[in-house]
C-alpha cells in the first residue's frame, strides 16, 4: 500500500470512529444530562485534542506525513477507548417485580447510593452522584428494561408543614400498564414510612 493510500485508510478510519463514538453516546442512558450535550461537549473536545496531538506528533517526529493522519490516528484512539468503556459496569438500580410508576431517587444525606427500590417507587442518591449525572441500568424481574425508560428528569418538592422538609429528586418511569396505579404524594408516602426522612439531605 502506498504512502497516500494509508493517510486515506487511516482518515476513513478515524471518520469511522467518530460515528461509532458518536452512536455509542447517544446510547447511553444518562441521568439529568442530554446525550446530544454530552456529544457536543465530548466531541469538541476530543477533536481539539486529536489535532493538537496530531500536530505535535508531526513536529516531533519530522514526518512528511500530514497532520490530518496524526490527528485521525489520535481520534482513533480517544473514540475506541471510550467505546471499550462503555462496557465497564454502571450503577444498577433494582426495581420491584410488579412496580409500574414513577420511580424517585431522592437526595440522601448518605455517601452511597441506595438504588434498590421499595414497593413504592422510592431509592436514595447521594449528593454526589445527583450533581454530576450518571449512567443507570434499570433491572426488574432479573431483566435489563434500561432501553425501555424514555428519559430521565429532576423534580423538587415541599412537603406540608408539619414535616417540613424540601426535597429534591431524580425521577422516571416504569412502564406497564396503569389501570390500577394509584399515584401517591409525598405527604402520604412520609405517613405511610415508604420514606425515611432522616436519610434526607436537609435542604
Amino acid at each position: 500500500m502506498t504512502r497516500s493510500k494509508l493517510q486515506i485508510a487511516i482518515g476513513t478510519i478515524g471518520l469511522l470512529s467518530i460515528w461509532i463514538g458518536i452512536r455509542t453516546m447517544l446510547q447511553i442512558p444518562t441521568m439529568i444530562i442530554s446525550p446530544w450535550f454530552l456529544v457536543g461537549l465530548y466531541l469538541t473536545i476530543a477533536l481539539l485534542m486529536s489535532f493538537v496531538i496530531g500536530y505535535l506528533i508531526k513536529v516531533i517526529s519530522k514526518s512528511s506525513w500530514h497532520s490530518l493522519t496524526f490527528a485521525a490516528l489520535a481520534m482513533t484512539i480517544i473514540c475506541l477507548t471510550f467505546y471499550i468503556s462503555q462496557y465497564e459496569p454502571s450503577y444498577k438500580i433494582k426495581i420491584p417485580d410488579n412496580y409500574i410508576g414513577d420511580v424517585k431517587l431522592l437526595e440522601s444525606n448518605e455517601q452511597e447510593n441506595d438504588f434498590n427500590v421499595n414497593d413504592f417507587g422510592i431509592g436514595y442518591i447521594n449528593r454526589k452522584t445527583f450533581e454530576s449525572g450518571f449512567r443507570p441500568t434499570i433491572i426488574k424481574a432479573g431483566h435489563d428494561i434500561t432501553k425501555q425508560i424514555l428519559g430521565y428528569s429532576t423534580g423538587s418538592y415541599a412537603t406540608t408543614a408539619a414535616s417540613n422538609l424540601s426535597l429534591e429528586y431524580v425521577t422516571f418511569e416504569i412502564p406497564g400498564k396503569k389501570e390500577n396505579v394509584v399515584p401517591i404524594d409525598f405527604d402520604s408516602l412520609l405517613i405511610l414510612k415508604a420514606i425515611d426522612p432522616t436519610r434526607l439531605l436537609k435542604k
